[in-house]
């Protein structure tokens, strides 16, 4: 069920881009990465990409916006992808139960991984 103080995958991801821009931790983790993240709901057809770049994620944006030439990509469901950046459903949990596909290279899936680790607490 989705959390309904978001009603759209916009919201989530812009209360999102606030949780990531003052962890810390992330922030470490991000040094020298300049990455766009696309972040596509299958059901609705929403889309939507996430800038990161100078230790932060700078802005939330709808439609793709590839910002080199390996975006990574995110699909799910509208619902998962809300559960997931609002913090209700692990990246990792929902990337094992097949609820969540991850298409990126194999350095960035890394990072990725870090980062979950650090803001989903695994």
């Amino acid at each position: 069920m989705t959390p309904a103080k978001y009603t759209t995958l916009a919201d989530c991801l812009n209360a999102f881009q606030t949780t990531f821009n003052e962890n810390a931790r992330v922030k470490k983790l991000i040094k020298n990465w300049k990455r766009s993240i696309i972040v596509d709901a299958t059901d609705t057809g929403a889309i939507m990409t996430m800038m990161i770049d100078d230790l932060m994620m700078n802005e939330v944006k709808e439609g793709s916006h590839a910002d080199e030439d390996y975006p990574i990509h995110l699909q799910g469901s509208q619902e998962t992808l809300i559960r997931i950046f609002s913090g209700d459903y692990n990246p990792a949990h929902a990337l094992i139960d097949g609820a969540l596909a991850v298409f990126s290279n194999e350095k960035d899936k890394v990072k990725l991984e870090a980062i979950t680790m650090v803001i989903w607490g695994m």
